[in-house]
């Protein structure tokens, strides 16, 4: 090879070997002691290299120059399929929650009614409608301002014209509740409500323990609620609080049952938990603050969907039952027809679970004595499996597959950044502990939607409440591990 020919192809690996530095570098994943080794070998590489092509005409380390310039060629490539993908999702993928949703509303009667004489009949509601100051103005915009406001759903519904959220309405109407079905939708009113993720009121734990163990600052520690919607994406039958303490490298993953009876922390009445989702993602995360006494930081939210193609997206996930059980629900998705599809047959020990069959088994509570609680368990396990899966090597291979498969099926406030540092301690010690545990209860029937109607709820078991909160709580602390 011409001598000048050596030169142009050493001044092309530089420039393969700078654009490869640039686009690493701009990802932010890679702790900066790493990223200084990875430019140290790259120029070694590169040095390598050019000291062969030039010095050597033929022999091993003629060899050796052109194998160094593999690797580049290698790691140019890789680079370009995985860096643009990558920087794009961390881009698209982190904080792209809206600052606004919208709900809808629901002016309903038994007679035929034209919209046009809303304007001079009086509309009943229930005083703890959801979002009432949002609705009413929008109902005045629209020149209906005639309304009666009544303690109970039962005076409601013994007025001609009655105005209900989306929630209410949509829970009726499953169930035919308050004979729903003979009633006309006279027009249905869309509302953008914006998203209010305050905290509901901090604690910390006793002045004993705080004597013991040392609190953390606001950055080292941070709570983020994860919310699954249903099918419908009316209600979140998936409610999960991830904790995590940077300083200790650990991780709390606390499960809530679906049932959960709590305090809606925005009415100050109790509810199920996967109906308060039907009044927006915020009402959850409210609530389960206010529950454990804590500031959630950050929320994702979720459907069902997401869960199957993540789990396919990094190959299935290892999943261990004590027991052996047939599902009552069917491998289907996006129905709850379950005289369709197969059931899933569940091994007693530990066996290979794609996407569809994973949310199969995080869907099953019936199957089990222990009802929601076992679902609970369940759903923990399934979550750490995944963690642990995307821990492992053989995930850089398939992430381009992951960020496709989770891309467009998840919303969230968490910015990318904290995402970029996160990966970053990753990087640094894999050994992050994950820990799982989940608060219990008894089942039972009470009134749901503020009194509308009477369904199974799950009455949380206190002692088990505070021991989460304990834990919870004792993130904020070093010395996690002595809680």
């Amino acid at each position: 090879m011409k001598k000048s020919r050596k030169f142009i192809v050493i001044i092309l690996m530089i420039l393969l070997s700078v654009a490869v530095t640039r686009i690493i570098g701009n990802l932010h994943v890679l702790p900066t002691k790493y990223f200084n080794y990875f430019i140290i070998t790259l120029a070694s590489i590169n040095f390598i290299g050019a000291l062969g092509l030039l010095a050597f005409r033929r022999g091993f380390m003629k060899f050796i120059s052109f194998l160094m310039f593999f690797i580049i060629n290698l790691l140019a490539v890789g680079t370009t399929l995985y860096g643009p993908a990558t920087n794009k999702f961390f881009n698209e993928g982190f904080g792209n929650a809206d600052e606004t949703y919208q709900t809808s509303f629901y002016i309903i009667s038994k007679n035929n009614i034209l919209e046009s004489e809303l304007t001079v009949k009086t509309i009943a509601y229930y005083q703890d409608i959801y979002k009432k100051d949002d609705i009413l103005k929008k109902l005045n915009s629209m020149n209906i301002m005639l309304f009666k406001e009544e303690l109970d759903l039962d005076t409601v519904f013994t007025h001609d014209v009655i105005l209900l959220d989306n929630a209410t309405y949509t829970f009726l109407k499953e169930n035919n509740g308050r004979d729903i079905n003979s009633y006309n939708v006279i027009v249905k009113v869309d509302v953008d409500i914006v998203l209010d993720n305050s905290a509901i009121g901090e604690e910390d734990l006793d002045e004993y323990q705080q004597q013991e163990y040392q609190k953390l600052t606001p950055g080292e520690y941070y709570n983020i609620f994860i919310g699954g919607y249903d099918f419908t994406n009316t209600f979140m039958d998936f409610n999960m609080l991830v904790s995590i303490n940077k300083t200790n490298q650990e991780i709390l993953l606390t499960t809530i049952p679906r049932d959960y009876y709590i305090t809606d922390a925005r009415v100050g009445k109790r509810d199920k938990l996967s109906d308060m989702g039907a009044r927006g993602i915020e009402t959850n995360i409210a609530s389960v603050a206010k529950l454990f006494g804590i500031k959630i930081d950050y929320y994702i939210q979720i459907n069902t969907r997401s869960l199957v193609e993540l789990v396919n997206a990094v190959g299935g996930i290892t999943y261990c039952s004590d027991q052996e059980y047939t599902t009552t629900h069917s491998m289907v998705l996006n129905s709850y027809n379950d005289n369709i599809g197969e059931k899933l047959h569940v091994k007693k020990g530990c066996q290979y679970l794609n996407g569809i069959q994973t949310l199969t088994v995080a869907r099953e509570r019936l199957a089990f004595k222990s009802g929601d609680n076992q679902r609970q368990k369940n759903c923990a396990q399934i979550m750490k499996a995944i963690l642990n899966k995307m821990k492992t090597p053989a995930m850089i291979i398939k992430f381009p597959n992951i960020l496709n498969a989770v891309s467009g099926f998840y919303s969230t406030t968490i910015p990318r950044e904290l995402v970029t540092s996160s990966v970053q301690e990753l990087l640094e010690n894999p050994n992050w502990v994950i820990k799982t545990q989940s608060v219990t209860g008894s089942g039972g029937q009470d009134y749901i939607f503020f009194g509308s109607t009477k369904d199974y709820v799950m009455y949380p078991n206190m002692s088990s409440v505070n021991n989460a909160k304990y834990k919870i709580q004792g993130m904020k602390y070093k010395k996690l591990n002595q809680l």
